[in-house]
C-alpha cells in the first residue's frame, strides 16, 4: 500500500498486534475497504492522504475485506466504505459511508493527541514548584480562551486528585458537554473517578451483600459494591460484578460499568490472563 511506516496492510494474523497494542501507543484507523466498492477506494485515497500529511500521528491500518473476511465478521463490516478507531487498546468510534471530506480530519484531531500548550507547561511547572493553586487557576483561564482542548480540564483533574480533592474533580469532567465527556482524554479518567466518589459514598460492604441476597440483579448495589472492591484492589470481585452491570443493564447510568472496566483494564497488563479474559467478556458484549 505504502512504504510509509505508518501505512499498513491488516490481516487476521497481525491484527492484534498492528492495531490492538499499537493503539496503547496512540490513534489506530482501520479502514474497511474492497476493490470493488467506489466510494471505499476513495475514502482508502483519503485516509493515505491524511496518513502522509500527519506524519505518523495515527496508525492507518487498511483492511481488505475480500481477502480478509473474518475480520469483517469479527467487527461486524457488513457495509462499506467503515473505518473504526482503535485507542489505549479498545475500539473507541466507528464510521459507516463515505464521510464529508472536512469531517476527517476533525474526527481524527479528536483523538490524536495535542502537543502540551504553553500554559499547560506553566501549570504542571507551578504544579512542581508547589503552587497548585496557581497551576489550577492558569488552567481555568486556559479552558475559557480554548474550550475544545480537552487536555486542560482533563489536566485540572488530575491536580485536583493530587490534592485530595477528588470530588471537585469529578464534578469538574462531569460538567463537560456529553461529547466531551466521551472523548479519549476525558472518558478513562472520569470512570476512575466516578468509582472513587461511588465507593466513598457506598453503604458498608456487609449491607450491599445482604442487599444483593435480597435482590442479586440490583445495579445500584452491584455497582456500588464493585466500586468499594475496586478501591480495595480485588480486581476479578469488582471486573464480575462490572460485567454483570455492563450485560445485564448496558444503559445504567450512560454505561458506566463498561466504561469502568475499560478504565482498570487500560491500566493493567494486557498479558494477564486475568486482564485477557475480561478483555473477551467486553467484546462479546460489544460485538
Amino acid at each position: 500500500m505504502s512504504d510509509a511506516v505508518y501505512i499498513l496492510e491488516g490481516t487476521v494474523d497481525n491484527f492484534d498486534r498492528l492495531v490492538v497494542e499499537n493503539s496503547k501507543r496512540g490513534l489506530v484507523i482501520v479502514d474497511f475497504w474492497a476493490p470493488w466498492v467506489g466510494p471505499s477506494l476513495k475514502q482508502r485515497e483519503i485516509f493515505v492522504d491524511l496518513a502522509k500529511h500527519y506524519q505518523g500521528r495515527f496508525l492507518l491500518v487498511s483492511i481488505n475485506t475480500d481477502e480478509q473476511k473474518p475480520l469483517a465478521e469479527r467487527f461486524g463490516v457488513r457495509s462499506l466504505p467503515s473505518f473504526k478507531l482503535f485507542h489505549q487498546g479498545e475500539m473507541v468510534a466507528e464510521f459507516h459511508g463515505v464521510q464529508p471530506e472536512a469531517d476527517y480530519s476533525r474526527i481524527i484531531d479528536e483523538y490524536v493527541q495535542r502537543q502540551p500548550n504553553p500554559i499547560s507547561r506553566e501549570a504542571i511547572a507551578a504544579w512542581q514548584a508547589g503552587d497548585p493553586e496557581k497551576a489550577l487557576q492558569l488552567l481555568a483561564e486556559a479552558v475559557v480562551a480554548d474550550p475544545e482542548n480537552l487536555a486542560l480540564p482533563a489536566l485540572m483533574s488530575k491536580i485536583l486528585m493530587r490534592q485530595q480533592r477528588t470530588r471537585d474533580a469529578h464534578a469538574l469532567l462531569s460538567s463537560l458537554p456529553e461529547q466531551a465527556r466521551e472523548a479519549v482524554e476525558v472518558r478513562n479518567l472520569l470512570a476512575h473517578l466516578d468509582v472513587i466518589v461511588t465507593a466513598e459514598d457506598a453503604d458498608p460492604p456487609t449491607t450491599l451483600v445482604q442487599r444483593l441476597q435480597a435482590d442479586p440483579k440490583d445495579a445500584d448495589t452491584l455497582y456500588q459494591l464493585a466500586a468499594i472492591r475496586l478501591v480495595g484492589d480485588d480486581l476479578e470481585a469488582a471486573l464480575k460484578l462490572l460485567l454483570e452491570v455492563a450485560h445485564s443493564y448496558p444503559g445504567y447510568r450512560n454505561g458506566i460499568a463498561r466504561k469502568a472496566m475499560r478504565a482498570v483494564l487500560d491500566q493493567l497488563d494486557a498479558g494477564d490472563e486475568l486482564v485477557a479474559h475480561f478483555r473477551r467478556e467486553l467484546y462479546r458484549l460489544d460485538y
